[in-house]
C-alpha cells in the first residue's frame, strides 16, 4: 500500500513512521514501511554539543498573526541555532489547559536547520493544512514530542531538537538535516485536546451472519471474534456495534483508533493494537490504509466501535501481505474510534 501526502508534512519530517500502526511483522490496514525515513523515530546517540558559536532559541522570532492562514515570518538573529537539549520559548501566549503526554496537538508548523537558518519543511505550503500529533505515541521523535508538552491553544511557539533528541548521529539527509544539525520548530497551536482511552456505551449484537464480538475483559482489552461457519461474503460489510457521540470522521483526518483484525478462515489474529498495548493513529480515506477501512470509517462517529469484514478486493488484494495473509483471506476487524484530527 501506499501514502498519498508526499511528505505527510511534519510527520515524515520527523519520522512517525508513516503512521504505520504497526511494524513489517505485523502487517497494520494497508500501511507500509517502504517510506521509512533515515534515523528511526526516537533515535538517540550521545549527548549532542552545541556548535562552536552556536546560539540557543532566544535568537529566534516570529512575526504575523497566529490565524492559522498566513504564515509567519521567521528571523534567526544568529546563527548557528544549537542546543545540547529541547529548549522552548513562548513567542504567543496561548490559552487553557497546557498539553500532557496524554493529548493530542494539533498546529501549523514551520521546521528548519539550526545551523543553516533554511526552511525545511513548511506546514503552510499550498494543499497542507493543520495536523495533529498524540503526544504519547512511541513512534514520534521524541524531541518533537517534549517541544509540544506543555503547550496551550492559540500559542506559537519555537523550539529546539538536538541531534540526540531526533535522528542522532545519521542525521536525515532525506530533509536536509546533518549529523550536528540543531532543528528548530515554529508552531501556532490550533487546537490541544485528549482523545478517548475507550469506547463505553451499550454493545449491540453482530447482524445475522457476521462474526459476533466479546469484550470478556473489558474495553481496554483485545476483544473475541467468533467467526461464522459459513462462507465469507464477496463484499465489504459492516457494522456499527457501539454508535459514538463524538465528531463525525472526515477524510483526510488522522484518526486514533484500537482494531483487532482476524482471519475468517480460522479465526486466527493477525494484527492487534489492543494486543501491542496501544492505539494506533493513521490518515484515512486517502489510500494510506486499506480500502476496506477508507471506505468504511470515514463517516462513523468518534466514541463508534465498528466490526468490518473486508474480502482480498478491498484488502491487501491478491498479493496477501506477509506470511500471514494470502491473497484469498477474507479479514475480520473490530475497531474502536477514539479520536480523529
Amino acid at each position: 500500500m501506499r501514502l498519498t501526502r508526499p511528505a505527510l508534512a511534519i510527520a515524515a519530517a520527523l519520522g512517525l513512521s508513516l503512521l504505520a500502526a504497526c511494524g513489517s511483522t505485523n502487517p497494520s490496514p494497508g500501511a507500509t514501511s517502504t517510506a521509512a525515513q533515515s534515523g528511526a523515530a526516537g533515535a538517540t546517540s550521545a549527548a549532542s554539543t552545541p556548535l562552536p558559536g552556536a546560539v540557543g532559541i532566544d535568537a529566534v522570532s516570529a512575526t504575523g498573526p497566529v490565524d492559522f492562514t498566513t504564515a509567519p515570518k521567521v528571523e534567526f538573529a544568529k546563527k548557528p541555532v544549537s542546543t545540547s537539549t529541547v529548549t522552548s520559548k513562548a513567542l504567543v501566549k496561548g490559552s487553557g489547559p497546557a498539553s500532557t503526554a496524554k493529548d493530542t496537538v494539533v498546529v501549523r508548523a514551520q521546521i528548519f536547520n539550526g545551523t543553516t537558518g533554511k526552511l525545511v519543511d513548511n506546514g503552510y505550503d499550498q494543499g497542507r493544512g493543520a495536523e495533529g500529533f498524540r503526544l504519547g505515541r512511541t513512534d514520534l521523535i521524541k524531541g518533537f514530542a517534549k517541544g509540544l508538552t506543555g503547550v496551550q491553544k492559540g500559542e506559537r511557539i519555537a523550539f529546539t531538537i538536538p541531534p540526540s533528541e531526533a535522528f542522532g548521529s545519521a542525521g536525515n539527509q532525506n530533509i536536509g538535516i546533518g549529523a550536528n544539525d540543531t532543528i528548530v520548530v515554529v508552531a501556532d497551536v490550533k487546537d490541544v485536546h485528549t482523545a478517548l482511552t475507550e469506547v463505553t456505551g451499550t454493545q449491540a449484537p453482530s447482524p445475522a451472519g457476521m462474526p459476533k464480538v466479546d469484550f470478556p475483559k473489558g474495553p481496554t482489552q483485545a476483544p473475541t471474534v467468533t467467526i461464522p461457519k459459513t462462507a465469507a461474503p464477496k463484499k465489504t460489510e459492516q457494522a456499527t456495534l457501539v454508535e459514538g457521540t463524538g465528531p463525525t470522521v472526515e477524510k483526510g483526518q488522522t484518526i486514533t483508533a484500537q482494531y483487532h483484525g482476524v482471519l475468517w478462515k480460522d479465526g486466527s489474529v493477525f494484527d492487534s493494537s489492543w494486543q501491542r498495548g496501544e492505539p494506533a493513529d493513521f490518515p484515512i480515506g486517502v489510500g494510506a490504509v486499506i480500502p476496506g477501512w477508507d471506505k468504511t470509517l470515514v463517516g462513523k462517529k468518534v466514541g463508534s466501535r465498528v466490526l468490518l469484514v473486508i474480502p482480498p478486493a478491498d484488502g491487501y488484494g491478491s498479493q496477501g501481505m506477509g506470511d500471514k495473509i494470502s491473497g484469498t483471506d477474507t479479514l475480520v476487524f473490530v475497531v474502536d474510534i477514539l479520536d480523529a484530527y
